[in-house]
């Protein structure tokens, strides 16, 4: 193991971020999947109530 440390700026395919521009793009993330799993149940209960009124229509 040597002794030197590792300079990363030589080290190729290595983006160096800070942890808050690491932390801030987590947290993005996360606030897009969670925006996307709300738009999901917001669609699936449209879907809900479509089939819903479909059956009502059907058994009147």
């Amino acid at each position: 193991m040597s002794a030197h440390p590792i300079d990363w700026s030589k080290v190729p395919h290595t983006d160096l971020v800070s942890n808050s521009e690491d932390n801030t793009e987590v947290g993005e993330a996360k606030a897009g999947v969670k925006q996307r799993r709300e738009e999901e149940v917001k669609t699936e209960r449209r879907r809900q109530k479509e089939v819903e009124e479909v059956q009502r229509a059907e058994e009147a």
